[in-house]
């Protein structure tokens, strides 16, 4: 469940320079369409010399691009099973009540305008997280887990132009793993945002912007296997919490497979804690699968640009990048 947040934030690296590009205001003059036709010799985009020829200024092909992301998000998980120095056996007698999930994260991507209209990209990205899960029952106490993620992954986006408005639909794939889960997550992004472009200072400074609100949404795989050692997650005086317990209206109504994990538990924080690694298997899901979005880009030139994003209702997100583009 830690690395939800981190598949997150490279979907918000979508390549949204050329959408500037459908704007009225900003197509090539017939001058200007000569002058770039004369020495155009691009493989890519596909189609690039029609649509140049159409008044299309064009971005560069080829980018890099690097950005920072912050994330916060709340998880819901279910279906709980836990193992100390064992295999998970399930514990559906533990109720959460909240487990909220923060991230910080560089990524770096690739991108290429195969056509005027549809980008492809790959990405990779490495972060740290800090994961909170308050439980509720059978005893109240929050708990607590540091770790690392990284992701990759893989994606398209189509651009199109409505009158002086854009619209970008995004999906891409990737893979997030982290310190805690045994195996990778695959994870699937939508996103859809609409803007406009604009000009910014004189024609020849080549400066634009773009503004846009938008939608994300995340679906990812349910199922999850971890490890954690048992002294990283238990906060100091849980043993307390279960004084006398074995005598409680709770553990009575347990099975005998539930109270010979409670047992363990018990025994394990009383004097095992730096040799225990708790096993576990859970399902979880995004608590808000969809959030709402809001930002802009600004371009100096033909070659780098600027952009950040804030992610609200539900999951927040903040973003910056910058990006580096090259003929190909």
């Amino acid at each position: 469940m830690m690395n939800r947040v981190l598949i997150g934030c490279v979907a918000l690296l979508l390549p949204l320079r050329a959408v500037a590009q459908q704007n009225p205001d900003l197509a090539l003059t017939q001058a200007e369409r000569d002058s770039i036709l004369a020495g155009y010799h691009q493989v890519f985009p596909i189609w690039g010399r029609k649509a140049i020829e159409r008044g299309f200024d064009l971005p560069l092909p080829f980018g890099f691009n690097i950005g920072s992301f912050y994330a916060n998000q709340d998880i819901v998980i279910s279906d709980l099973g836990l193992g100390f120095n064992q295999p998970p056996q399930p514990a559906s007698f533990i109720t959460f009540e909240k487990a909220e999930a923060k991230l910080t994260n560089v990524n770096a991507r690739a991108d290429l305008w195969l056509f005027p209209f549809l980008n492809v990209y790959g990405m990779v990205g490495r972060g740290n997280g800090h994961t909170t899960v308050h439980i509720v029952a059978p005893v109240d106490f929050t708990t607590t887990a540091d770790f690392t993620a990284t992701n990759v992954g893989l994606g398209l986006t189509g651009a199109f132009g409505i009158k002086r408005n854009f619209f970008v639909v995004d999906f891409n794939h990737q893979w997030g793993g982290s310190s805690l889960l045994a195996n990778p997550v695959p994870v699937n992004v939508l996103s859809m945002r609409i803007g406009k472009a604009f000009r910014v200072g004189q024609r020849k400074d080549r400066m634009r912007a773009t503004a846009w609100i938008g939608t994300m949404y995340q679906g990812m795989k349910n199922e999850t296997l971890g490890s954690v050692n048992l002294a990283d997650v238990i906060p100091p005086g849980t043993d307390s919490l279960f004084n006398n317990y074995q005598n409680s209206a709770w553990y009575q109504g347990l099975s005998a497979a539930q109270k010979a994990l409670v047992d363990n538990f018990v025994q394990r924080i009383g004097g095992g804690l730096d040799t225990t690694t708790v096993n576990y298997s859970l399902n979880k899901k995004v608590a808000d699968p969809w959030n709402l979005l809001v930002g802009g880009t600004y371009d100096i030139g033909k070659h780098w640009g600027f952009r950040a994003e804030a992610g609200f209702v539900g999951r927040v997100s903040f973003m910056l990048m910058m990006n580096y583009r090259i003929a190909l």
